[in-house]
């Protein structure tokens, strides 16, 4: 069942809150309920093994938060953390956990003002709160927190992070769950653009002999995933991505995680199958937990738009950017707004809709969203709008500008590079230049070879290899064209205008 049929499906807790919202049972079934309730979500979040100096009553709800945490379901994992405090208040690692979930680390993003609040309840200093934890893992995973949170930008305190717990690791050989922190703390010290492979690799064969274990634990199938998530190396969580949403069917993250390592391989089936589990799952969550629109199920969203683009099913596709226009329509936050306006992006550059492109649907809003300014002015160009196309490039020259003066945008400005070279290729081209229109896109595709294959979709939208092989065939030069295409199927595997390219060569 796709997306576009299906209503928002009700997890057992819902269920369980409507009986007890009816009045129907006595208090104490009622409180039976909830208890199998929590044992119910704690089941569906996959299976660790975490020994712990807490109370055993706070255990259900511990271990829910731990695993909730290990698919990135912070807010999940913040709630059960919570309970387990107030069950065994003198239980470090539940204040542990919660600060924890204040730390995303893949996408370089903290709440440290939340986490410190966190660790402060439990103790006012890190040595006070040091010496309340039991020694041995308890406590060293404690003070690894504390270094998390500590002094310094954001990356230093990473790096010494994911240092602290390497230590531990090496302390505790055999301790799964330190070992599976500390590969995402790994993986948490990557920032875009970064060269080699190492952190990467260490993280993901520490993942590995976790899961090799313990085939249930969330996390180790999680960061298995990320860890190998570029076309070379996708094959290695190839039987992770498989199991993950089974692992843990109760985290929209989970459901949707495959789809990374689907995306590498050009299984574009599992791409619209994970993102429309994915999706459904999100939007339950956000109907019964009141989580804010244009987080997870837009990315879930977008990807579905993508892998159905890739499969030819143009009219899912177009229900996939609606549905994201409608969204718009009822929360027009600005999260939610970059999101929609992705999706027409990707929307106009895979099916080359240039007339149907509205160019008053652009704002102040989208200045520095040089994906959809791109989209705007190869639009402009195919139809005879130079102006507007113009306007197009000034707007992508300007933000490429702003992004590279600070580093957390950084990677932004060399994309919005790639994008500005394509269009002027595409200007140049309108112009009569063929010349002119080739040398800028020859800078596209070598600005484009310097950054990291994506993990995702294409970024840039538009891959600039493949725009050159379709340039060289139009001049009629099948073999440089052939070249083209085979270059950008090395970084976007099996994508369809790539694939319907070089076919076209021979």
């Amino acid at each position: 069942m796709t997306i576009a049929n299906a209503r928002p499906i009700r997890t057992f807790l819902t269920v369980v809150g409507l009986w007890a919202g009816l009045g129907a049972f006595s208090v104490a079934v009622s409180a039976a309920l909830a208890d199998d309730a929590a044992d119910s979500l704690s089941a569906n979040l996959g299976s660790i093994d975490f020994p712990n100096s807490g109370a055993p009553e706070a255990q259900t709800a511990f271990l829910t938060g731990m695993k909730a945490f290990h698919s990135f379901e912070f807010a999940a994992a913040r709630e059960a953390f919570r309970e387990a405090q107030s069950i065994d208040p003198d239980f470090g690692l539940a204040y542990w956990g919660e600060a924890l979930s204040y730390n995303a680390p893949l996408w370089a993003e903290q709440d440290r003002d939340a986490a410190r609040a966190t660790l402060a309840r439990y103790e006012a200093t890190p040595g006070a709160r040091a010496q309340r934890t039991p020694r041995g893992r308890e406590r060293g995973l404690m003070e690894a927190v504390d270094v998390l949170y500590g002094v310094g930008d954001k990356l230093s305190r990473d790096i010494a992070y994911s240092e602290a717990m390497r230590r531990l690791h090496e302390q505790f050989p055999d301790d799964d769950e330190i070992a599976t922190v500390y590969a995402v703390s790994l993986l948490g010290t990557v920032r875009p653009g970064d060269r080699g492979f190492s952190r990467q690799i260490r993280a993901g064969a520490i993942a590995l002999e976790v899961f090799g274990r313990n085939p249930r634990h969330p996390g180790a199938a999680h960061f298995i995933i990320h860890a190998f998530d570029d076309p070379e190396h996708a094959i290695l969580a190839l039987p992770a991505a498989r199991v993950y949403a089974e692992i843990a069917p109760a985290a929209p993250h989970a459901l949707h995680m495959p789809s990374h390592i689907f995306v590498q391989l050009g299984m574009w089936e599992g791409v619209v199958d994970s993102n429309d589990a994915s999706y459904k799952a999100a939007l339950d969550q956000i109907e019964h937990k009141g989580v804010a629109r244009g987080r997870s199920e837009y990315h879930a969203l977008q990807w579905y738009h993508y892998g159905q683009l890739q499969l030819g099913n143009v009219g899912m596709a177009q229900w996939a950017l609606d549905e994201a226009f409608r969204t718009l329509g009822q929360f027009p936050s600005a999260r939610v707004r970059n999101g929609t306006m992705s999706m027409l992006a990707r929307h106009t550059l895979e099916q080359e809709a240039w007339s149907e492109f509205d160019h008053a649907v652009l704002g102040d809003a989208e200045r520095d969203h040089s994906a959809v300014q791109l989209a705007a002015g190869l639009s402009a160009a195919h139809t005879g709008n130079l102006a507007a196309a113009e306007a197009a490039l000034a707007s992508i020259r300007a933000a490429r500008q702003r992004f590279v003066r600070e580093s957390s945008t950084a990677y932004r400005a060399r994309i919005a590079a790639v994008e500005e070279k394509q269009l002027e290729a595409a200007l140049a081209l309108a112009g009569g230049d063929a010349a002119a229109a080739e040398a800028f896109l020859v800078e596209a595709t070598t600005l484009e070879a310097e950054l990291n294959p994506p993990s995702g979709p294409p970024l840039p939208m538009k891959p600039a290899f493949e725009m050159y092989g379709e340039f060289l065939l139009v001049q009629g030069r099948t073999e440089e064209a052939a070249v083209q295409f085979g270059k950008a199927l090395e970084r976007t595997p099996n994508r369809t205008k790539s694939v319907q390219g070089l076919a076209r060569t021979r």
